[in-house]
């Protein structure tokens, strides 16, 4: 056995010495060197933009490698704490717009700097942490479409003058569908601002449906049957109204009446024998005498109701027979332009005649339940006027525009006898696609205005593309228009509808 043993060890020694000659010497061999490259994380490795701002870096990198041999890429991720990415610029340094939503606190987005060596393939990796904040304020809440006619987006418009402590000015494009990544199908007609249990809205509706953004991050809330506890049968909106703590919503001649503010969702429509139509005037100042007035274009005259809430009176009536100034009793074969509650507490219906077109001004006086008839002003020898699709009733003046395809008029009706006169025309080739008086959102019950709050017009137009006008105003209860001070902002698509939002 010890023989065996021994031949074993001799065989081991044996073997090792032969893999140690066999072994290279690389001793004086050259190494490749691969270069290095740092980059400077800046700002404790956290970045802070406004969503809809451009976030710009330019890092500061220390590197051996040429700069031909370099490639870059951008990625962030597209929900916090997400590991799918998108890459937002192959670029050096990074400037692009932000328009992820805005996230919760100490729940960041992940940006990926990648600097690859083209020769070796290697890549350098850096990251930060993005904070994206809310960067949508009071301003104008913008409704476009397409050439093709088929859908709509959202923009939104910031400036002093619309803005109340901001100085700069801001247009936000695209804003809707950046956030939720898709446009809205259809055309919007109208859009509102208001409160739904404690969440402020945007509630926008098209010829058949009615939809819900939330205005801290323009997300998509709910859509036609999620706004509604017991709607039946199609969707087919017509307008939107703020009351005086109510909202309503106006469908097929009917309207539901609810306070958002309360509640999630719309209740049932009123039951009642009349036709209520698109264009109705509601009072947003205060209780009543009256909360609601509106011309029955199938009927042929005038309604009211006094209360809303349960503790009133909630029927709908049809006005009394008058002899003077005209009878809303019947006024058979109009239809309805304009119609608002002044800060009177007058009640102004504006009609047109189906079939001469001419167009009448009814003021009914509103101290009382339902109102009097006050005054009545024959309107037919307006310049265009049977031809204009704009209407806009001042509520603090005695002051009436309207607009054509392409020229704004005034009618000031103070006196006895009213007067017409033209006010603005727009430029060759454009027409007006939208008109109305800027009020700003908590209007008329908020407690401070800015001082362009019903005193400008908002005026939008359209040819190859949609613009958005700001006209002051001068001289109170005159009309007049400050046409130095117009200001003019493009790079829109055919805007079909403008509100306000706090």
């Amino acid at each position: 056995m010890k023989t065996i043993k021994y031949v074993f060890l001799l065989m081991f020694l044996f073997g090792a010495l032969i893999i140690q000659s066999c072994k290279k010497d690389l001793s004086s061999l050259d190494i490749k060197d691969v270069g290095s490259l740092t980059v400077d994380t800046q700002a404790d490795g956290i970045l802070d933009v406004l969503q809809f701002e451009h976030l710009v870096l330019n890092p500061k990198t220390t590197t051996t490698i040429a700069e031909a041999n370099l490639s870059y890429q951008w990625r962030i991720n597209l929900k916090p704490s997400d590991t799918l990415s998108q890459v937002i610029a192959t670029t050096k340094t990074l400037d692009t717009e932000i328009k992820l939503k805005p996230n919760d606190f100490e729940k960041y987005y992940q940006l990926w700097y990648e600097v690859t060596d083209k020769s070796t393939g290697l890549k350098y990796i850096t990251t930060w942490r993005v904070n994206v904040r809310n960067a949508i304020g009071e301003g104008l809440v913008i409704a476009e479409t397409a050439t093709d006619g088929l859908s709509s987006d959202i923009s939104h418009f910031m400036s002093p003058l619309v803005t109340a402590g901001f100085t700069g000015e801001s247009i936000k494009r695209g804003l809707y569908s950046g956030i939720n990544l898709k446009t809205i199908p259809g055309i919007i007609k109208q859009m509102r601002y208001t409160n739904i249990f404690g969440v402020n809205t945007i509630m926008a509706i098209t010829n058949n449906s009615i939809i819900k953004i939330n205005t801290l991050d323009y997300t998509l809330a709910g859509t036609n049957e999620d706004l509604f506890f017991g709607h039946t049968g199609t969707f087919a909106p017509e307008s939107l109204y703020g009351a005086y703590q109510g909202d309503i919503y106006i469908e097929k001649n009917t309207f539901t009446f609810t306070y958002l503010g309360a509640n999630r969702k719309f209740g049932l429509a009123y039951d009642n024998a009349f036709k209520v139509p698109a264009i109705v005037a509601v009072n947003r100042n205060s209780n009543p005498p009256t909360i609601l007035s509106f011309y029955d274009e199938v009927n042929g005259y005038f309604a009211y109701q006094g209360f809303f809430n349960s503790f009133g009176d909630r029927t709908v009536y049809r006005y009394p027979v008058s002899a003077t100034p005209f009878n809303p009793n019947s006024l058979p074969n109009k239809i309805n332009l304009a119609a608002i509650f002044d800060t009177n507490y007058d009640i102004l219906h504006l009609l047109k005649d189906k079939t001469s077109g001419n167009v009448g001004l009814y003021i009914f006086n509103g101290d009382v339940p339902g109102g009097a008839p006050k005054a009545f002003y024959d309107l037919s020898a307006a310049p265009n006027i049977a031809t204009a699709s704009k209407f806009v009733l001042m509520d603090n003046q005695k002051v009436l525009y309207y607009a054509t395809e392409t020229k704004i008029y005034a009618v000031l009706y103070a006196g006895t006898t009213p007067i017409y006169e033209e006010r603005y025309t727009v430029p060759a080739g454009e027409k007006i696609t939208t008109l109305d008086i800027y009020q700003q959102a908590d209007y008329p019950i908020g407690s401070t205005y800015l001082s362009s709050n019903n005193n400008q017009l908002i005026l939008s137009t359209y040819n190859t593309e949609g613009k958005l006008y700001i006209l002051p105003l001068k001289n109170l209860g005159a009309g007049n228009i400050d046409l130095p001070n117009v200001k003019t902002y493009g790079g829109f698509k055919k805007i079909t509808a403008i509100t306000t939002q706090k």
